[in-house]
């Protein structure tokens, strides 16, 4: 892993907090940590620890060392907590920016390695399933479990794909695709989450071909910034409403609308503006709007907003649409 500015590394530690496995950025920390309680490693109080299971990330400023500590539950289906994911920075006021750039270079590093490590037993299951599947008489009603558990493990890998795709370093290549097939593979990603904070993905998608040229990940990107905005301006739930159609002679036009808190005018003109946020106590970079009007603006189209306060935002993207011709010219190069 290449050296990366304010961040010190990730530490793995299993449900009873035992350190596993200690990914260094830049050599600061000891693998002398694994088997260690990551509590103890890092001189947390015992009775400080049960506030991580209850509210995730949890952060901690250690005064001596000066580091800071965010640690992430992640939990089994039955919400007892599976492992802890702790990520050591530099405790430095610097550049919000930056520290933002470094976060998401290292976790775009680590990503790949996670999605890897879920596609090995994934296939290794359900390879098993398919013949267990096979051998079973059509009258047993196993079969139909299994058929079951065969679409919910491809459901997993897909998702575990798309999340190696999303984090991949390189570009990948222009290409032509189709818009309502990238907002169903970003509701897929994200749904789950959104289910469980009481938030309703509400789809509205044209039933006509709507194809366009570009990167297809970079489309994502924009698509996840809106929804995870739309997400933060609703903490008691609601609705995303997101629709696709064709707009005037040879464009897209996609809406995204929440019904959220919504923004004041002065928070609407600075929406676009880097580095600016609403979010609070540090819990937003300001990048997301900043790079998702970039991303549009490679795309040749235009990205804009409409909020009032406590009446929800709409977001607005106009894309220019490929032809038919030029889609055929593209898939035969």
């Amino acid at each position: 892993m290449s050296e990366i500015k304010d961040i010190l590394g990730i530490v793995v530690a299993d449900k009873d907090g035992i350190i596993k496995s200690v990914s260094r950025s830049n050599g600061s920390l000891p693998s002398s940590l694994i088997g260690v309680k990551w509590y103890d490693a890092f001189s947390i109080p015992v009775k400080e620890v049960h506030v991580v299971e209850e509210r995730s990330p949890e952060v901690f400023r250690l005064s001596e060392s000066g580091e800071k500590l965010s640690v992430f539950s992640s939990y089994d289906e039955d919400g007892s907590v599976l492992e802890y994911h702790i990520l050591v920075e530099e405790n430095c006021e610097g550049d919000s920016y930056t520290q933002s750039l470094n976060k998401v270079s290292c976790l775009g590093e680590i990503a790949p390695g996670i999605a890897h490590e879920i596609n090995n037993p994934l296939a290794y299951v359900s390879g098993w399933l398919q013949m267990l599947h096979v051998e079973t008489q059509d009258t047993d009603p196993k079969k139909k479990t299994y058929e079951t558990l065969i679409s919910e493990f491809a459901r997993i890998a897909t998702l575990s794909n798309s999340l190696l795709e999303f984090t991949r370093q390189t570009p990948m290549p222009k290409t032509t695709f189709d818009i309502n097939q990238v907002v169903e593979e970003v509701i897929t990603m994200i749904g789950y989450t959104m289910k469980n904070e009481n938030i309703e993905i509400i789809e509205t998608l044209t039933l006509s071909d709507i194809v366009v040229y570009g990167d297809s990940n970079r489309l994502k990107q924009v698509f996840i910034n809106l929804m995870q905005n739309a997400r933060t301006a609703m903490q008691d739930g609601g609705n995303i409403y997101i629709s696709t159609n064709n707009f005037q002679n040879n464009s897209i036009l996609i809406q995204l609308r929440d019904s959220g808190c919504g923004m004041s005018k002065d928070q609407l003109g600075k929406a676009f503006c880097q580095s600016y946020t609403t979010k609070v106590n540090g819990k937003g970079s300001g990048l997301g709007l900043s790079v998702s009007k970039s991303i549009i603006n490679e795309f040749g189209g235009t990205i804009d907003l409409d909020s009032n306060i406590d009446e929800g935002t709409v977001a607005s993207i106009i894309l220019p649409k490929c032809s038919w011709d030029e889609h055929v010219s593209n898939v035969n190069k």
